[in-house]
């Protein structure tokens, strides 16, 4: 892949890179990574059904209703197959 940069940007790119300790070309994966998750968090910040559903997960955490381990799933999963 080539990406063509102006002479500004890759300027401030370079700087980042030395800032970071990194080489140009993994400040660029780290930004394109940083970017794909910012996108990622603004789908689900858009979304008010999967905001729901991480607050009633946090509540449920909150409160202690909460399975850990395997066993304890494979129990629930019985559990609501025998019902």
């Amino acid at each position: 892949m080539t990406l063509r940069l102006s002479d500004e940007l890759l300027a401030e790119l370079r700087m980042v890179a030395e800032e970071d300790r990194r080489s140009v070309h993994q400040a660029v994966i780290v930004a394109i990574e940083t970017y794909l998750a910012d996108r990622e968090t603004d789908e689900i910040m858009a979304d008010a059904e999967t905001l729901r559903a991480l607050a009633d997960a946090r509540d449920a955490v909150a409160s202690g209703d909460v399975e850990y381990g395997t066993d304890a799933v494979h129990a629930l999963v019985q559990g609501r197959q025998a019902s």
